[in-house]
């Protein structure tokens, strides 16, 4: 049986997003899903290589979740489309631009009215709130919507 993966409680530095996402009470349904897997466990804990480049964390609140008639079994999978392998700021979210979800699903932001949305494949975009709160792992963004 593998080890279970623990957080680090002695760490130095600036906070991890696994300290912060702890603390992110609309997102803990996604957390709960995030915890089933040791890859994006280590992603937010900035200790994976697959996200040497950053990571952006397009979050799913509890609302996203409560929109669905049950949580997706292959929960780890649907987040991982969630997850940006680089590192993506609000000021680069622009018009246009793609980036590649950590499971290989096609991101694409757009912008109207001066809000920001995101597009995964031909999935009705999604508007991704706020500026995004850093931590020394990456950043997270809330969004209301799965890309399921």
């Amino acid at each position: 049986m593998a080890t279970p993966y623990t957080f680090d409680t002695h760490a130095q530095g600036p906070p991890e997003l696994s300290d912060i996402l702890g603390r992110e009470k609309r997102g803990s349904i996604a957390m709960d899903g995030i915890l089933r897997s040791e890859v994006l466990v280590r992603a937010i804990s900035g200790d994976s290589t697959d996200f040497a480049a950053g990571l952006t964390l397009l979050l799913p609140t509890n609302q996203a979740f409560q929109q669905l008639d049950e949580i997706p079994e292959d929960v780890e999978k649907v987040l991982e489309r969630h997850f940006i392998p680089q590192k993506v700021t609000a000021e680069q979210m622009k018009e246009g631009v793609t980036v590649g979800a950590y499971e290989g699903t096609v991101l694409q932001f757009t912008e109207s009215d001066g809000r920001v949305f995101v597009q995964a494949d031909q999935r009705s975009p999604v508007e991704v709130m706020g500026a995004g709160t850093r931590a020394g792992s990456g950043t997270y963004f809330l969004v209301d919507q799965l890309f399921v």
